[in-house]
């Protein structure tokens, strides 16, 4: 019972925290939400037992995303947002299509009333997921590492330029 409700609370934790990271007019305040969210999300996968979900989604993101995004805000300098202007047509989009999704998640559960059994499967331990990682998947988890160095170096590359140009 305990572990439901510190499950509710992550869940809750994270769509609060989602829905403030795009009402927010500050870009820091939003990347703070953002966080909030990262971490919950992690909190809800560790209520699920998936552990090395959780440690990755708090070393990826919440350690290396939020950071770099930071990074940017501060290299950047977005201290002030211009308002921009929309029309009707976004803002009904904007308003529908959540609104949409969830009469349709709502009318899923509605219809689906039997309870899920556990499959006769056994769950992945953490050294076959490593095995499976580094042999069958190292091309894609390579070609993610370079993404991330070049991600690194671009912002390096980036906030070097301001500084020599900068006349202070």
């Amino acid at each position: 019972m305990i572990t439901i409700a510190v499950f509710i609370f992550f869940a809750v934790l994270a769509v609060v925290s989602a829905v403030l990271v795009i009402l927010q007019k500050n870009v820091m305040h939003s990347v703070l939400y953002l966080a909030f969210t990262v971490l919950s999300v992690a909190g809800v996968f560790f209520c699920l037992q998936a552990e090395y979900l959780g440690a990755i989604q708090l070393l990826v993101y919440g350690g290396g995303i939020v950071v770099l995004y930071i990074f940017v805000i501060i290299i950047v300098n977005l201290r002030e947002t211009v308002r921009e202007k929309r029309r009707l047509f976004p803002k009904l989009f904007i308003i529908t299509m959540p609104a949409l999704l969830l009469l349709e998640i709502g009318a899923v559960l509605l219809q689906n009333k039997s309870p899920v059994s556990p499959g006769p499967e056994e769950a992945l331990s953490f050294t076959s997921l490593a095995e499976m990682l580094f042999s069958n998947y190292i091309v894609p988890f390579e070609v993610a590492s370079v993404l991330l160095l070049a991600v690194l170096i671009g912002a390096i590359i980036i906030a070097r330029k301001k500084m020599l140009h900068d006349p202070d």
